[in-house]
């Protein structure tokens, strides 16, 4: 074999492999096209954003506990102030999807970003949903929170922008003290390197706001996971984003598994009952998230005991 053909094989892009025939992408992608991906959690109201922005029922929306989005899906418009482009605004699943694991998602989120980079394509930002109703940060929000900072990176974050949407659902001022707390904690990193806090108040003119906001940046930066797919040539295992929530799993994991004999021997309390079996099917759910990766060592004494010994 020569060198250019050992050159060749070498540089043949890793995250090709994660290809699967449900994925979908543009027929007719152009290097002038600008996107603008929406993330978030399921209910957060991504679809609905991009319906409202457009004012039309492009993207199905769900009204029940299920998730709905379970492809990454891309709507164009175009913009008079960009005459020479093509807005193309991605729709994706959510993280906590009801039906999907988190490391599926974040793959068919990483194939359609690595597609786009490899089009050419240019990253004009993203959009991050947030559920201000929702009570409490939990522990999976956080998570996922931290997947997404790993997605796009340090140099994006100028490239994105945090919204909060359902404050209908919510007294205002309990809302803003929600979102004090989001931008004093939980969201300071991002906003420290350059992430902006929109409010989504399910009208086009605030939707339009925020997407003039990230077409207003002159820099397209691409997002930390397409740099890894793209540049770099890293497997998607490998990537801050994926390896970030192998991590952060089995952390999960190791303590799910240290309460769940403390909550068995309780017994008698119907109240730790509830706990042991919320706590069992939390493990099992870990474990499945564990599996979905193919490269986390589990151990068998676990997988006995939850089901899951193949």
């Amino acid at each position: 074999m020569n060198f250019l053909n050992a050159l060749t094989l070498r540089s043949k892009p890793r995250w090709k492999k994660e290809v699967k025939p449900v994925d979908t992408f543009l027929k007719d992608p152009k290097p002038s096209d600008l996107v603008i991906a929406i993330m978030g959690a399921t209910g957060a109201g991504k679809s609905t954003f991009i319906n409202t922005l457009l004012g039309e029922q492009v993207a199905p929306v769900g009204h029940s506990l299920k998730s709905y989005t379970s492809h990454v899906q891309a709507y164009t418009y175009n913009d008079p102030q960009f005459p020479n482009n093509r807005i193309v605004m991605v729709d994706t699943p959510g993280f906590d999807d009801t039906v999907l694991s988190d490391r599926e998602i974040l793959r068919r989120i990483g194939v359609w970003l690595a597609q786009s980079y490899d089009a050419h394509m240019k990253m004009a930002g993203v959009v991050y949903l947030y559920d201000i109703s929702a009570k409490r940060w939990q522990g999976s929000t956080a998570r996922n929170f931290e997947v997404f900072e790993k997605l796009c990176g340090q140099a994006a974050a100028r490239k994105v922008a945090l919204v909060t949407t359902m404050w209908g659902q919510v007294d205002r001022a309990v809302g803003e003290e929600r979102e004090r707390e989001l931008k004093a904690e939980y969201w300071k990193d991002m906003i420290k390197n350059g992430s902006a806090v929109h409010r989504g108040n399910l009208d086009q003119m605030a939707a339009q706001d925020t997407v003039d906001f990230l077409l207003a940046k002159e820099a397209m930066y691409p997002l930390q996971i397409q740099k890894e797919l793209g540049e770099i040539n890293r497997a998607l295992q490998d990537t801050e984003a994926v390896r970030y929530l192998s991590e952060a799993l089995q952390e999960l994991l190791k303590s799910r598994e240290e309460t769940a004999p403390i909550l068995r021997n309780a017994a008698g309390d119907p109240a730790v009952t509830r706990r042991a079996l919320e706590n069992d099917t939390q493990i099992r759910s870990v474990l499945e998230e564990i599996s979905a990766k193919g490269r986390l060592e589990i151990p068998q004494r676990l997988l006995r005991l939850f089901g899951r010994d193949n």
